[in-house]
């Protein structure tokens, strides 16, 4: 064998090896469909745009992007999901006249909740009785200066509590992106993420990520991602946000039997987990259902919580 072919197998075998390890270097999140339980159409007393789902002990709480003055309970039947009105907002009165727009609902687990404004950009405080206020500033200064909301359509779509005066907000698209808001410490600090990439394959027909929801278990934050019809968990190392494991749904919004007449984009709006499901709310638009036109109602889907 002649020097120039030990060099070119050892240069073949250096350049096999890089490739194995550019492919193997980082950790590929896990993916895995959920397993569906109930499919429950939404019975209540008015037109409903669900915007967002929270747990709050053990009520399923939801607010609805056309309701400004009221926080719904679901109550999870075995073949239909009943909403009812289990908190009338009294809003300030430097609001009057004005969208709210709610895209988000949070619980700090003793009464209190925690709302998303759309067009403010903007966390509303609601008591357990009603009272709101704003609480903080508007996210969108510091969301425009990172690059977020510069879509037509972008604004805040979902909200957690990570402790106490601790907030995560989801931006929704065109960027898409993540905003922090730490109330703490008698100062006010927004530190706004962009997270435009995703490894996530979309649904047919839909061209960039998006984050629709958000909800939190034990102190870990995961997102909806509709576009994908999925649910991914967030994960936070060397002071960045990434995507991890995600559970996927669109073998059940695909499925001929949960759809809308001609709605082709993802249709998740909602998100909500306990310690065996996973509640993901569709929002119809007021369309009727493909395999029913008489019906207009949005739909609840229950999933087994992976393990």
């Amino acid at each position: 064998m002649g020097h120039h072919d030990k060099t070119a197998i050892t240069m073949g075998v250096a350049a096999a090896l890089a490739l194995a390890l550019a492919f193997t270097w980082r950790p590929v999140p896990a993916q895995e469909k959920l397993e569906l339980q109930k499919a429950l159409p939404l019975d209540g007393p008015d037109f409903i745009q669900p915007s967002g789902l929270a747990m709050a002990g053990n009520s399923l709480l939801m607010v609805s992007a056309a309701q400004d003055e009221s926080i719904f309970e679901i109550q999870v039947g075995a073949d239909k999901a009943v909403y009812k009105e289990t908190v009338k907002i009294k809003r300030p009165k430097e609001t009057e006249g004005q969208k709210l727009g709610w895209r988000g609902i949070a619980s700090d687990g003793r009464g209190d909740l925690f709302l998303a404004g759309g067009p403010a950009c903007r966390i509303m405080h609601v008591t357990s009785g009603g009272k709101a206020e704003w609480l903080g500033p508007s996210l969108l200064e510091a969301g425009v200066e990172k690059g977020l909301f510069a879509g037509e359509n972008s604004g805040v779509e979902g909200l957690v509590r990570m402790g106490e005066g601790k907030f995560l907000v989801a931006a929704s698209r065109d960027p898409r992106g993540l905003l922090q808001l730490d109330l703490t410490g008698g100062k006010t600090a927004v530190r706004p993420f962009l997270l435009d990439k995703s490894h996530i394959p979309l649904g047919p027909g839909r061209r960039q990520p998006d984050f629709t929801d958000l909800s939190v278990d034990k102190g870990q934050a995961w997102a909806l991602e509709s576009a994908a019809d999925a649910v991914c968990r967030l994960d936070w190392k060397g002071q960045e946000y990434s995507e991890g494991e995600y559970f996927t749904f669109g073998h059940v919004t695909n499925d001929v039997k949960y759809r809308y007449l001609g709605l082709k984009m993802g249709l998740a709006r909602g998100l909500a987990m306990d310690a065996n499901s996973i509640y993901v709310v569709l929002d119809n638009k007021g369309v009727s259902r493909q395999i029913d036109p008489s019906d207009k109602r949005a739909l609840l889907l229950v999933f087994k919580r992976p393990r």
